[in-house]
């Protein structure tokens, strides 16, 4: 089972606890999170984002300047454009939020059921899911010499195989090496393995 395989494993493990959907955005930085997955229905999906609603989301102030674990149905979640009780909708009727980690890389999930309040073990649940995959997550602080050539050569479309030849040394090795630096930045692509990189000032 490779990085990427292993993360997807246990997020699914979210939707056991939230059959009505989960939204799983990891590492926020600025607006972007490092990855993201959802099983929300599409058509409340689509309707949060052509209403713009990111901003007027209770869950997302609440993120930002608390954070840890609350159930929708809490006071604490002042809702003036009645963000969730849309969602009820859809079948989010109840459900629950964690917010973990600081602001520069905040990871945040919501979870919901049709039937039911989540107990607090399924919170509980959750929320260590949740933080697993923060910690799990995380990107290097610096990269070595190697490691930033191999980065060069992925932005200027060279390939493990015409790398390890002018280099000299074995294909597998270099290959190796290629799918390393892949799976340190969370990135399935040459192209997205670069932009990770500077977007993190890595290179």
């Amino acid at each position: 089972m490779d990085t990427f395989e292993a993360i997807e494993a246990e997020v699914a493990r979210i939707g056991d606890v939230a059959p009505a959907g989960y939204f799983l955005a990891l590492r926020i930085r600025g607006t972007a999170p490092l990855m993201a997955f959802k099983t929300y229905p599409q058509a409340w999906v689509d309707r949060y984002m052509e209403n713009g609603y990111l901003l007027r989301d209770p869950i997302t102030t609440w993120s930002m300047t608390i954070g840890g674990t609350i159930r929708w149905s809490s006071p604490l979640l002042v809702d003036p454009f009645r963000v969730l009780k849309q969602a009820a909708e859809y079948g989010l009727t109840y459900g629950a939020s964690v917010a973990h980690g600081p602001i520069g890389a905040l990871t945040i999930c919501s979870f919901g059921r049709s039937d039911r309040e989540l107990t607090n073990a399924e919170i509980a649940e959750v929320k260590q899911l949740v933080i697993g995959l923060h910690d799990r997550t995380a990107l290097p602080k610096a990269l070595d010499d190697g490691q930033k050539e191999i980065l060069a050569a992925m932005a200027q479309g060279v390939s493990a195989e015409a790398m390890a030849a002018k280099r000299g040394l074995p294909e597998d090795a270099v290959r190796a090496r290629f799918t390393q630096l892949h799976e340190m930045l969370f990135a399935k692509t040459p192209d997205e393995a670069v932009r990770r990189a500077k977007e993190y000032k890595l290179i």
